[in-house]
């Protein structure tokens, strides 16, 4: 059986309405498919995403397992909704470790830690969608982050067109690993 892929969501810690909203959105989405979903673990973007991923899972096999990689050395700050959170020790861990453990990278607005992740993830040639116009993600639609990579950061303004980009890049990661 091939291993369960990974999907980290990147957002604003801080976020606005929109971001909260955009994020529950993909969460509900996400709650029944096999993935770990990884994220900062704590407020904003990331609370919205997990609690919409426990509220709305089966719980079955086939259900998201929600991981916080968390950005300090205790477990005081993890949001209530996780299923496994991580206490790394230091924030600038928290901004590598979350892009790279991902098969696919989502970012959801974003401020300077959300871009710092961001570019370590175009970097590493993870497949990137940027969700809404906040933030990052509509600064950054469409563009290359540098001549590292041909492709561009793909842009979708509702959950349900991201959805589709989520099902194809998973079947394309799970046909190269068989």
């Amino acid at each position: 059986m091939p291993r369960r892929l990974n999907l980290s969501v990147l957002g604003s810690y801080d976020a606005n309405p929109t971001e909260h909203k955009l994020a529950y959105e993909l969460g509900q989405s996400l709650a029944d498919m096999d993935f770990n979903v990884i994220s900062g673990g704590q407020e904003g973007v990331m609370l919205s995403l997990c609690e919409a991923i426990h509220e709305h899972r089966s719980n079955g096999y086939d259900s998201a397992y929600i991981v916080g990689i968390l950005p300090f050395g205790n477990f005081s700050d993890a949001n209530d909704y996780l299923d496994l959170a991580v206490p790394v020790g230091a924030p600038h861990l928290q901004n590598s470790i979350v892009p790279l453990s991902a098969d696919m990278v989502i970012t959801i607005g974003g401020a300077a830690g959300t871009l710092a992740e961001l570019a370590l993830a175009w970097q590493y040639k993870k497949p990137i969608a940027l969700l809404g116009n906040e933030g990052w993600s509509g600064k950054l639609a469409g563009q290359r982050l540098d001549s590292r990579r041909q492709d561009q950061l793909a842009h979708f303004h509702e959950v349900e067109d991201l959805f589709e980009w989520i099902k194809h890049t998973k079947q394309e990661i799970e046909a190269q690993h068989l």
